[in-house]
């Protein structure tokens, strides 16, 4: 009795199980409803846009200078004007060295030259004479001996070699003087009162800068220079800011540099600025070396799209809500991008409505709801 016991048991647990398999009701299908995600969109249109480039530089003079002395000599006198950062006038003497030894110099030629006149007028009168007596006397053709002639013409010679040296005398007894050759300010000084200069190129004695204007030398890609309008000559200028954005004045583009820097691989435009270093009522001075700010003035587009930085998708693609309000992907032309917008040239038709929202989880053709 006891074997047939466990058997019982386990057919009687299959005939259950069984019964449950067969008598199980049906389970309900459920779709699950998908979300729709909610989007804001920016209907676009074709407008003019004025391309810019920025950039930053340094303010530097348009004319640099090192006065060197072009005589040897000892310094007795410096102007109060030729110190580091003062201004000066042009014309004015900013160092002198002691001209005694050029005054005597000046006056030794004078004498010769001089002598050389009164030579000259001697030799005039025996050139003279001894044509007279030829005609007296003598026979024939007289020869340039006779007439003094080489006589004549070595006195002439004489003069204009006087004449050299008294002018090389007086243009050293000049250069005694350092005068100003524009307005401008003192950059840097190695001599003083008292020194003894040497007339050497190598021993600069300072170094000054004109204030009649300035430049500005700004790095730009080549890519960036290609927005640039180099095509026609029409002027184009350059927003300069300094500093908090306060102080901001517009400069006239006056070049753009050939060379590409071989470290950087950049190109420079330059702009000038007029009398940057002088106070204006409307406008403080600039100092040499200031760093400004440049918003360079580009080519102006007839037909293109601006859009805010963040409606791009990957470098080059925008999500467009179609007429279904789905999703679709549009490769466009960008023209030029930066950190608040980029241009778009094509790849876009007016009206065309951009998604600007993002979006975690795309697909092509995906419904959207745009948010009014």
């Amino acid at each position: 009795m006891k074997p047939i016991l466990p058997i019982i048991i386990l057919l009687a647990a299959g005939s259950i199980t069984a019964m449950l398999v067969i008598f199980k009701p049906d389970a309900a299908e459920l779709t699950p409803e998908r979300p729709i995600t909610s989007v804001e969109v920016i209907a676009v249109q074709p407008q003019s846009i004025q391309l810019t480039v920025s950039s930053q530089g340094t303010l530097l003079p348009t004319i640099e200078t090192d006065l060197i002395a072009e005589v040897s000599g000892r310094v007795i006198k410096v102007s109060d004007s030729f110190r580091i950062g003062n201004h000066f006038r042009k014309g004015d003497r900013l160092i002198k060295i002691d001209p005694a030894d050029y005054e005597a110099a000046a006056a030794h030629a004078s004498a010769d030259l001089a002598d050389a006149e009164l030579a000259l007028a001697q030799e005039l009168a025996q050139s003279e004479q001894a044509a007279a007596d030829w005609q007296a006397l003598g026979d024939g053709k007289a020869s340039d001996l006779t007439l003094r002639k080489p006589q004549l013409a070595q006195a002439k010679a004489r003069i204009a070699s006087a004449e050299a040296r008294l002018k090389r005398a007086l243009r050293d007894l000049a250069r005694t003087e350092i005068i100003a050759p524009y307005d401008g300010i003192v950059l840097s000084k190695q001599v003083d009162l008292g020194q003894f200069v040497i007339a050497n190129p190598a021993n600069p004695l300072g170094r000054i800068y004109a204030t009649g204007s300035a430049e500005i030398r700004l790095p730009i890609t080549e890519k960036e220079a290609a927005l640039l309008d180099q095509r026609t000559k029409r002027q184009r200028f350059v927003k300069l800011t300094q500093g908090t954005g306060e102080d901001t004045r517009m400069a006239p583009l006056v070049r753009i540099e050939d060379n590409v820097d071989p470290s950087s691989r950049l190109l420079y435009a330059v702009a000038r600025i007029q009398d940057p270093f002088s106070p204006t009522p409307d406008q403080s001075a600039l100092r040499r070396g200031t760093f400004l700010q440049a918003e360079i003035e580009g080519r102006n587009l007839s037909d293109a799209y601006a859009l805010p930085r963040y409606a791009l998708r990957g470098s080059n693609s925008v999500y467009i809500v179609n007429k279904s309000d789905t999703l679709e992907t549009r490769i466009v032309e960008i023209i030029k991008s930066d950190a608040k917008e980029v241009i778009i040239t094509a790849g876009l038709e007016p009206g065309e409505r951009v998604a600007t929202s993002p979006i975690a989880y795309y697909i092509e053709n995906m419904a959207v709801d745009v948010i009014k």
